[in-house]
């Protein structure tokens, strides 16, 4: 073996957290780094200046081509060099060439034009600048951009291949070389060589249109829509214009100051041809009632007469035929004569107006005979002019928004009533008022999420300080004697199999210190993974982990503990930058890592988590940390909690958060969760809020809870249907140990678990699951399955490290909040180490919080009681075995599905369903554990009053 020498080459990665005072030799490398990145930047931009220089020219290139240049611009690089020479021939091209750029604008406008895709290369410049924008902005070109580019590169393909079909059909042979380029012509005639012209053109226009819709995610659906109006809106000015004369002749006799003209009445009859109202919702200068169909087809109504000045506070009235005790109307005949409007009456003498809405019935059901018309009702004519105004305002706005048939109003007309032989001898001066009732809607009691009327609560919440949590101590950086000490031990140990490394690296972190080296060339990794009980024995230290390669990098590292490890404080880690990352929606405050970083996550992302480690490891610790630093960036009508502690002592101080963060649910009487059967309930309620959130989201047509919140914070989602739109809060639910519920409730708890982390994730409801129990029967294959981000700390073994991780590693964890973070995207665990928040700190920060008023009442999740009576419900849905099963039970005064296949000699699957009825019927309890259910009725006679 060749000699050592006694000096290792060796390089300390100094690592310091960007919340904390660095030293003056740690902030060095920062800063040589933020001048790195804005090198970075600025190169970049010069980069995307020179691009848009470029596509410009190339544009103002192709804009001016002209097939005059052809034969100017048909040149070699021989005849561009004599061009600098000062060629005399060359010369005279320059000076003939018409090319805005001149000869070289020629010759490469010449070539797009002829050698590429025709005409429509003029959409490379322009694409160009689209690129030069994001690299001037972003630093990179967008995935949007990126697959614009791609779809219009195909398009112009597709469309210069077409054009090239096109040319060699003799009817359109007349297209020139420019429109197809070279490109175009050759795909042309490959294909027409395999299926001839006519072929080749469909295949083309079909390629065309494939190409059109999916590149540019075309909606032919919305498309469609879109042109079937334009052609209507088209129709109804075609219509409206041959009607001007019509209405010009109607509106003769009006005046907007003296009301009716009188004199040229009989001059200007009514015509009782029908006209179309347009389909446009538009601001009306006349209150009118809007008949427009709900889908905005054109209907047809008879015209309406000619209007009279409206005046509040006064009326005209008529004589007419009564049909019914509160509504009259008018029925004017062509024998009529004219006569003089009576003076106005007093406003004691005032009738309210009122009007007949049969013939109006019957003509809206012939319109729209799937409409109900009794939807109208008649209103109180007794009105003031406030409310009138009120209701003009309501009806303009009705009008220009929504149909008349959805919403309760009032919409406003000036009696459209006409007849053939009818003339107008009078009319109504006030208008009347229609109230629509709305019955297109109803509204379902499981469409309102139970806390409405606390959406509108407002408190004065103050946020907790950091004064609240111990200061940070500055941490002792670990002895470079120490390291030194390591790295000799390290490379001899490896040297004693034939390990030769190079390029030793040495990164030292609060507990742990990463030792990272280049293997020599013709070292396999996995030697040196199988070293990992030796390096330990070596270096006598516990804990040894070794990341065979490290991802991302050529290198291999090593996990060693420090021999003074230093305690990472939770105070340090909200004090840094990246806790505070507004992208960041739900924070957990993680740790650092083992170079000495700053790790924040992202729960939203994850969407779920789920903990386990040995008794004693750091679990506990590790949720006070994660509701720790979810208390101090979230606000309390943004987040809710669900605490369920099995052990009852863990939890227990989080119950001051009652008015402020928690949400109990009305079935049960415990704040925090404590027993198995209340777990079960709350787990039920749970489902039954996400299948509410999940109404609520699709009713408002958005796919996730955070695009939801903001739009009705915006203002841009309206109640609607019953519906009260409100931001939503997240929802956490915290499951302290989940092995003493597996044990007494497997089925019943598993259910929803699983239910919520598959669906829950797109309605803010994400689920923490702590266990100190990794085994297979605690943490099962669909509990597995639906928990992608997990976290392991100290195991007793390598199975119980597989559960978790479905790998090795945990075994190896040194204890006290050293731990493995999988985040579900990356194929190695992260070890960290997790940040100590004390009791101390937990009991300041909970009654901090509790100190203040909260809301009125706490956030109160759906009840399942009710809903799991009607299921138990009625006699016809049950078993016929129903009432024999429930009286053995009674009779026993225990109850269990094999009891009931004995004695009554039915299957398990039926004896199992009807011991849910009973159950869902109140007769029995749920299950605890290995002992049978405990029976509700204590007799018979109770039996029979219940049944």
């Amino acid at each position: 073996m060749a000699p050592r020498p006694d000096n290792i080459p060796l390089r300390r990665r100094n690592t310091t957290d960007a919340g904390s005072p660095a030293p003056e030799e740690a902030s060095r490398p920062q800063q040589r780094t933020l001048q790195d990145e804005h090198d970075r930047i600025r190169r970049f931009k010069i980069v995307s200046v020179l691009i848009g220089l470029l596509a410009i020219l190339m544009l103002i290139a192709l804009v001016s081509y002209t097939q005059r240049d052809e034969a100017n611009a048909q040149l070699t690089m021989r005849d561009m060099i004599g061009v600098i020479r000062g060629d005399d021939a060359l010369r005279v091209r320059f000076e003939t060439t018409y090319n805005w750029l001149g000869l070289l604008g020629a010759v490469v406008a010449h070539w797009m034009y002829t050698s590429t895709v025709g005409i429509w290369s003029i959409a490379i410049p322009v694409l160009m600048l689209f690129w030069a924008w994001d690299l001037f902005r972003f630093q990179r070109i967008t995935p949007l951009l990126t697959r614009r580019s791609i779809a219009t590169f195909s398009v112009i393909v597709t469309l210069s291949a077409f054009l090239g079909t096109m040319q060699l059909v003799e009817l359109t042979n007349w297209l020139p070389r420019e429109s197809c380029g070279a490109i175009g012509q050759f795909l042309a005639g490959v294909t027409t060589q395999f299926i001839g012209r006519v072929g080749s053109a469909i295949v083309w226009i079909v390629a065309l249109g494939f190409v059109s819709v999916f590149g540019f995610e075309i909606d032919l659906s919305s498309l469609g829509l879109k042109t079937k109006g334009l052609l209507g809106k088209i129709e109804w000015r075609r219509s409206n214009r041959n009607n001007s004369s019509l209405d010009s002749a109607r509106d003769d006799g009006y005046d907007e100051n003296d009301g009716y003209d009188l004199e040229d009445e009989d001059e200007n009859e009514v015509e009782t041809e029908p006209t179309i109202v347009p389909p446009i919702r538009r601001r009306i200068q006349r209150p009118v009632l809007d008949v427009d169909d709900v889908d905005e087809e054109p209907a047809t109504i008879l015209p309406r007469p000619k209007p009279e000045t409206l005046r509040p506070e006064s009326s005209i009235p008529a004589e007419g035929k009564q049909l019914s005790s509160s509504v009259k109307i008018l029925r004017p005949t062509k024998n009529d004569a004219p006569r003089e409007v009576p003076p106005e009456p007093s406003p004691a003498d005032e009738e309210p107006p009122s009007v007949d809405l049969t013939d109006l019935q019957k003509r809206l059901q012939e319109l729209h005979p799937k409409k109900d018309i009794s939807l109208f009702e008649e209103s109180d004519g007794s009105l003031d002019s406030a409310r009138d105004d009120a209701s003009l305002d309501s009806a303009r706005d009705d009008a220009s928004l929504d149909p008349p048939f959805g919403r309760t109003g009032s919409a406003l007309d000036d009696t459209p009533l006409d007849s053939a032989r009818d003339d107008v001898s009078s009319i109504v001066k006030r208008p009347l008022v229609v109230t629509v009732q709305d019955t297109l809607f109803p509204v379902e009691p499981e469409m309102q999420l139970s806390n409405a009327t606390l959406y509108d609560e407002e408190i004065a919440y103050k946020p907790p300080t950091i004064g609240l949590l111990v200061d940070v101590k500055d941490e002792a950086a670990v002895d470079d004697k120490e390291l030194e000490a390591n790295a000799r031990t390290l490379q001899e140990k490896l040297e004693t199999f034939r390990v030769r490394i190079e390029n030793l690296t040495v990164t030292p972190g609060p507990v742990v210190t990463q030792y990272e080296f280049v293997p020599a060339s013709g070292i396999k990794v996995s030697q040196i993974e199988s070293l990992a009980d030796d390096i330990a024995l070596a270096l006598k230290a516990q804990g040894v982990r070794i990341i065979a390669p490290i991802p991302g990098k050529g290198t291999v590292g090593i996990e060693i503990p420090n021999q003074h490890p230093s305690i990472v404080r939770f105070s340090s880690i909200i004090k840094s930058p990246k806790y505070h990352n507004p992208d960041i929606k739900l924070p957990l405050a993680m740790g650092k890592t083992v170079i000495g970083e700053v790790f924040c996550a992202d729960l939203t992302k994850m969407p779920h988590l789920l903990i386990a480690g040995a008794t004693g490891k750091g679990k506990s610790v590790g949720i006070n940390t994660i509701i720790a630093s979810l208390l101090y960036r979230m606000h309390p009508r943004d987040l809710k909690f669900v605490i369920i502690d099995p052990k009852r002592v863990e939890m227990n101080l989080y119950a001051a958060l009652r008015d402020h963060f928690l949400a109990i649910s009305p079935d049960i009487d415990e704040t925090i969760v404590t027993s198995p059967q209340n777990a079960v309930t709350v787990l039920k309620a749970l489902v039954e809020e996400m299948q509410q959130r999940f109404s609520i989201l699709a009713a408002a047509g958005q796919r996730n809870i955070s695009d939801y919140n903001q739009k009705v914070r915006d203002g841009k989602i309206k109640d609607k249907g019953g519906i009260r739109h409100r931001p939503m809060p997240f929802i956490v639910v915290i499951i302290d140990e989940l092995a003493d519920l597996m044990m007494t409730a497997s089925k019943e708890v598993e259910e929803p678990i699983c239910r919520l982390a598959q669906l829950a994730r797109a309605v803010g409801i994400h689920c923490i699951v702590a266990t100190q129990r990794p085994s297979v029967d605690v943490v099962t294959g669909l509990i597995k399955a639906n928990f992608p981000a997990r976290i392991a700390y100290q195991c007793s073994s390598r199975i119980d490290s597989r559960t978790i991780l479905d790998g090795t590693g945990a075994e190896h964890l040194i204890g006290n909040g050293d731990m493995l973070f999988a985040p579900g995207n990356t194929p190695i665990p992260i070890r960290m180490q997790n940040a100590f928040i004390s009791t101390e700190e937990t009991e300041a920060l909970c009654e901090w919080i509790g100190g203040q008023k909260g809301y009125s009442t706490p956030y109160m999740l759906p009840s399942v009681n009710k809903r799991g009576g009607g299921m138990g419900g009625g006699s016809s849905d049950r078993d016929a075995l129903f009432e024999d099963a429930a009286r053995i039970f009674i009779q026993l005064q225990q109850a269990s599905t094999s009891t009931l296949q004995r004695r009554l000699k039915v299957g398990y699957a039926r004896a199992a369903r009807i011991v849910d009825e009973l159950e869902m019927a109140g007769i029995v309890g749920p299950p605890d554990g290995s002992r049978g259910r405990p029976v509700l009725l204590q007799s018979e006679s109770e039996l029979e009053a219940y049944l």
